[in-house]
């Protein structure tokens, strides 16, 4: 299996390479073969010869690798962040990646956020009319088909009962934007016929985020429009405890490759100091061991993070004294252990811990 690796900007060239002797250690004791490639896509070489997302790239990818791992993108010295968007935008859009799944792991267990990934108001249709540098009318169309919701929704659906949920909550906003809004409901009600092991709710985002931050037990599954999931998943993410523990996936189900990125940014206030917490991006690689069918060697990973995770070596904003390279390397060293014990088949579990 091949992965290519886009360290990009900011914390992300800290916590990729921070997390990789993991993934080297995995792919020997379990036997995945797993090799990869770093690509140089970011600010830097936007900056040198103006290349944000190589022009073979969308060809490439799907033929020569298995998914991408994507550490940050933003860089203060390309303010308008073109170079993210041609990146990251670029990648979704190009290779069809419309379902982004963003688990939020709180203490009464793990809620499902989907989010659709390629549509809604980051489907970049707009313009704006202004004269001397002053905008005077500006304009950002939300646009949705129904073959994308309907995908979307049936894919998200099927992985929910798949995984054992009861429950799912569709978040919109029909009353105040009612055309795309209710071609979701619309599509709600109709798939979930499909899947009488679920119960639907319906709730305001407005509603929903207010039920979330007071009470999360209630929510199992949830499905989202691109600019409500966005928003959604960075409420989730304070909640876990910060946006250095929030990972996600962007699938396209019919190729099944995948973009696996932390959430948290290129953090350039904290850039270059070796504190920036490597814990998403480990989450990531758990997921993309999962995607590909290596349940054991994810396990293990997500478990032995989780535990590092309340150590010292653990970085300063989960409470810890350690840096990016302590935290992974605790990681490293936990998962040796129970390897060295109990072997692979075993040690994809640590003791009282879920996986």
């Amino acid at each position: 299996m091949r992965i290519a690796i886009v360290p990009g900007d900011g914390i992300g060239k800290e916590v990729v390479p921070a997390a990789l002797p993991a993934l080297r250690l995995l792919s020997d004791a379990f036997g995945l073969d797993i090799t990869y490639d770093v690509l140089d896509w970011g600010a830097d070489r936007w900056l040198a010869d103006g290349t944000g997302l190589p022009d073979d790239a969308l060809d490439r990818l799907p033929k020569e690798y298995a998914g991408v791992l994507l550490g940050a993108l933003g860089d203060p010295r390309i303010p308008d962040m073109a170079h993210g968007r041609e990146i990251l935008l670029g990648l979704r859009t190009g290779l069809d990646l419309y379902v982004n799944h963003r688990p939020l792991h709180l203490e009464h267990g793990t809620i499902d956020l989907y989010r659709e990934n390629t549509q809604g108001l980051y489907s970049q249709i707009g313009g704006s009319v202004g004269s001397r540098g002053r905008v005077s009318v500006a304009m950002d169309e939300c646009v949705y088909t129904r073959d994308t919701v309907e995908r979307f929704v049936r894919h998200c659906l099927d992985r929910l009962r798949a995984a054992g949920r009861r429950k799912v909550t569709l978040v919109h906003k029909a009353n105040a934007v009612p055309h795309t809004g209710r071609l979701w409901q619309e599509v709600f009600r109709a798939e979930l016929d499909r899947f009488p092991e679920l119960t639907g709710a319906e709730e305001y985002v407005d509603a929903f985020c207010y039920h979330l931050v007071r009470d999360a037990s209630g929510y199992e599954g949830v499905l989202a429009s691109n600019l409500f999931g966005d928003i959604i998943s960075d409420i989730g993410a304070a909640l876990m405890g910060g946006l250095g523990l929030a990972c996600s996936a962007s699938v396209c189900p019919e190729t099944g490759f995948a973009l696996f990125e932390p959430v948290h940014g290129s953090a350039p206030d904290i850039a270059g100091r070796g504190i920036a917490n490597p814990y998403a991006t480990a989450m990531c690689l758990a997921m993309l061991l999962d995607h590909t069918g290596h349940a054991d060697a994810a396990a293990l990973l997500r478990n032995c993070v989780r535990h590092a995770a309340r150590t010292g070596a653990a970085t300063p904003d989960l409470g810890g004294t350690g840096t990016t390279v302590s935290f992974m390397s605790e990681v490293t060293a936990l998962m040796e252990k129970r390897l060295t014990i109990e072997g692979p088949r075993q040690a994809r579990r640590l003791p009282h811990e879920e996986s």
